[in-house]
């Protein structure tokens, strides 16, 4: 018996206090940081911000939870409270990793049909796991509590690791096999976001007794957020490429750089977009948008930075070191173009009347260079109305 109570003391002793109150709370003032910051009701959120927000949500009971878990280590009074909690959060922990899945998919492809299709299967782990955390209550299966209600690892302990892993696995071989149809700027955020989780959730699984998971959800959730709000300030919701916005600021921001050429702009306008409107209705005209920067996206890849310029209006701005680049890039956005109208079975053709320059930043201001690509583009509407054929 005396061997006994050592070996619970000895448990208790493993336990950091100091270390789980401060990255839990930590982790929890990180949160509520994001929860204040807050600028519209929840039920006005796009999918994306819903799930973002339940991973919040989550973290933030998990941090209590875990807190919990570790001061009832130990005290025979509170045993079925300890079960309780653990079940609960190992349930949780299954729960974020899934709809971390869910967010990623959504944020590639802006479908709530594929959600549908695909995540109630891809739920199957997660389903199993709640079920045998709930069976732990009453039998041990990833965990049990031993007479002095300590806390030891079960024999199928790594379940719940190893559900949690192949979620966050799915999500970055999901990003990585879709990498040429995507912008780059999802790929950090991303990864900025599984990196401290998987270091916060292997330190947590090689040193019982300290407190790092839920420290680096938190972080991970923050940077997140962070490209939230830049996606707000820099983004266009309905296409996905930069904004005007983004675009002033890459003007103004733009130096000497003698290495990457001379920086030259193009700027495409979508033809006859009025008439698809007037035809089949601004929905199907916002698809045609859409899909008309999709087409310049698999054109421009990593070349140069595409932004939506206006209404039916994109430019490309990149840094050339010949006139033939420019050419070469008007070129490669008529192929993509004309592969779409002759593959797609939709009701209109994406074609663009486009104007193009180079930008001296010495002797012509930003607003002089946007007005003489622009007139540029109009030249070239022009033609195409008067029924000339348009070589640039």
């Amino acid at each position: 018996m005396k061997k006994e109570i050592m070996m619970g003391q000895r448990g208790q002793g493993m336990i950091n206090y100091p270390t789980i109150f401060i990255a839990n709370g930590t982790a929890i003032l990180l949160l509520l940081v994001i929860l204040t910051s807050i600028k519209r009701p929840l039920r006005h959120g796009l999918l994306d911000e819903k799930i973002f927000y339940v991973m919040v949500f989550l973290n933030i009971i998990q941090c209590f939870l875990e807190v919990g878990t570790f001061l009832t280590d130990g005290k025979m009074e509170y045993r079925t409270l300890s079960l309780v909690l653990i079940a609960i959060l190992f349930s949780n922990s299954v729960l974020l990793a899934y709809f971390s899945v869910i967010y990623a998919d959504y944020k590639l492809f802006a479908d709530i049909k594929r959600i549908k299709r695909i995540y109630p299967l891809m739920a199957v782990p997660a389903v199993l796991t709640i079920i045998g955390c709930l069976l732990n209550i009453a039998t041990p299966v990833f965990f049990e509590l031993d007479q002095y209600n300590i806390y030891h690892r079960a024999d199928f302990f790594i379940i719940p690791y190893v559900v949690t892993y192949f979620y966050m696995a799915h999500s970055v071989i999901l990003i990585y096999s879709y990498r040429e149809k995507i912008y780059k700027r999802l790929f950090l955020p991303v990864f900025l976001f599984i990196i401290p989780v998987v270091i916060g959730s292997l330190l947590q699984y090689l040193f019982y007794g300290y407190s790092f998971m839920w420290l680096g959800v938190s972080i991970g959730l923050v940077s997140l957020f962070i490209n939230l709000q830049n996606e707000s300030s820099y983004v266009d919701k309905l296409t996905g490429l930069f904004n005007r916005q983004y675009l002033g600021n890459l003007l103004s921001m733009y130096g000497e750089r003698k290495d990457s050429g001379v920086p030259a702009g193009i700027l495409l306008d979508i033809d006859n977009l009025k008439s698809i409107n007037d035809r089949f209705g601004h929905v199907v005209g916002d698809e045609a948008i859409s899909i008309a920067g999709k087409i310049l996206h698999e054109a421009v890849g990593d070349k140069g930075v595409l932004c939506r310029y206006a209404g039916d209006e994109f430019i490309v701005f990149m840094y050339i070191n010949s006139q033939e680049e420019i050419m070469d890039m008007i070129d490669l956005i008529k192929t993509q173009a004309a592969l779409f109208n002759d593959s797609e079975k939709k009701p209109f053709k994406i074609n663009f009347s486009i104007g193009y320059g180079t930008y001296e930043s010495k002797h012509e201001s930003i607003d002089d260079f946007l007005n003489k690509i622009d007139a540029s583009m109009y030249e070239d509407k022009k033609r195409k109305n008067s029924g000339r054929m348009v070589i640039k």
